[in-house]
């Protein structure tokens, strides 16, 4: 019993002193993938052009800040028998700012800076349809996001990247930040109205090069030995509804704590 309890103090010491750590992550992480619209097997085209606008935010676990952006995206979607694909360009601005109250000594203090970029997203995966032919199942994707951020926000993370006055603060340098992961998704229009139509997505990937940018080594000597990684995961559910030319987007990230809306338009 002695050691047990022995056990559930070291254990509660050391979440305590994990959650004095802190992370200056990219700006543009957990709000760079967009939903890629492709037609249904079923439609009359065979391939689409999407442009949709709208706002996402996000407040990462473990990091500092909160990112609110509005976000641009275009992009093109082609649906064959068996595959489908897209790929697109997207555009963000906004800010990134800390307003929390500092009750830890050697933490950064509150800040709003501005940032910006742009990107590409790329998608191709395998699909089936129902025998009705109503219903269309992505049942793998692959997709990819790679964006170059800019601003305010960028320059102050190179600035303390490796200032060793934050000894609990670990900054990432990058630039640019690649996403990559595989989705699942099922999208069906009503069968008396193929105008009418609802999608559902699960999306699961992560930053693999993310912990790399960080500044352990510039830290003290045994910082990364007894601080875990940052965690990049993203777990993204999305909702899609289109009628006629016109639809709607809306995600949630549980990974990154992020969520977003978009409004489009397909030509």
């Amino acid at each position: 019993m002695k050691r047990f309890h022995l056990f559930v103090f070291a254990s509660s010491l050391s979440l305590l002193f994990h959650s004095c750590t802190t992370y200056v992550i990219p700006g543009a992480l957990g709000v760079d993938v967009p939903y890629k619209q492709r037609p249904m097997v079923s439609d009359s085209v065979t391939s689409a052009i999407n442009v949709s606008g709208g706002f996402a935010s996000s407040e990462s676990l473990g990091a500092e800040g909160k990112t609110n952006v509005g976000i641009l995206s275009i992009n093109r979607g082609h649906t064959l028998k068996d595959i489908n694909f897209s790929y697109g360009l997207l555009g963000f601005t906004g800010k990134r700012m800390k307003s929390r109250v500092v009750e830890v000594d050697n933490q950064i203090p509150n800040f709003s800076k501005n940032l910006y970029g742009f990107g590409i997203h790329t998608s191709v995966g395998h699909h089936f349809t129902s025998k009705r032919g109503n219903t269309d199942y992505r049942i793998i994707n692959w997709e990819n996001t790679i964006t170059r951020e800019f601003g305010e926000y960028l320059n102050f993370r190179k600035q303390l990247y490796g200032n060793t006055l934050y000894k609990q603060v670990l900054v990432s340098k990058s630039e640019v930040l690649w996403v990559t992961g595989l989705s699942l998704e099922i999208i069906f229009h009503h069968r008396r109205n193929k105008d009418l139509k609802h999608a559902f997505k699960l999306f699961i990937g992560g930053a693999p090069d993310l912990s790399r940018t960080f500044d352990y080594a510039i830290k003290e000597p045994n910082f990364k030995q007894i601080d875990r990684e940052f965690n990049s995961m993203y777990f993204q559910a999305s909702y899609f509804f289109k009628y006629k030319n016109f639809n709607l987007s809306c995600q949630a990230d549980f990974g990154r704590q992020a969520s977003s809306i978009s409004l489009g338009y397909t030509f």
